[in-house]
C-alpha cells in the first residue's frame, strides 16, 4: 500500500530586495480547494524579535532602573562584538598574506 500523495503543485521563486521567496501552491483534488503557504523564514524571527522589543519597552515604562539595566547590557553586548571583530582582523590578515606555495609545503 502506497502512502504517497500526487497533488499538482505549482512553485513561483520570486526574487525580492535580493531575497528568494518561494511561494507554494497546491491544488486539493479532493475539495477543489487551492490552498498557499507562503515560505519566509525571517518572518518568524522578525515578529519574534519585534514582540521582545515592545515586552522590553513595556518593563522599562516605569522602571528607570530597568532602563539603566538593559542599557547597561546593550553597551556590554556591542563592546563584545567590536571585541570579536577586533580579534578577527589580525587572524584575516594572515590568512590573507600565506601564499599558495607556503601552504602547499610540509
Amino acid at each position: 500500500m502506497s502512502s504517497e500523495v500526487n497533488y499538482p503543485c505549482l512553485i513561483i521563486c520570486r526574487h525580492i530586495l535580493g531575497i528568494k521567496m518561494f511561494q507554494f501552491y497546491f491544488k486539493c483534488m479532493r475539495f477543489s480547494a487551492e490552498p498557499t503557504r507562503n515560505f519566509e523564514p525571517w518572518c518568524e524571527e522578525d515578529e519574534a524579535a519585534e514582540k521582545n522589543e515592545q515586552k522590553r519597552e513595556a518593563e522599562e515604562m516605569g522602571d528607570a532602573m530597568k532602563s539603566l539595566e538593559n542599557r547597561t547590557l546593550d553597551s556590554k553586548r556591542q563592546m563584545d562584538i567590536i571585541a570579536a571583530l577586533d580579534e578577527m582582523k589580525p587572524m584575516k590578515f594572515r590568512h590573507a598574506t600565506v601564499s599558495v606555495d607556503a601552504m602547499l609545503e610540509p
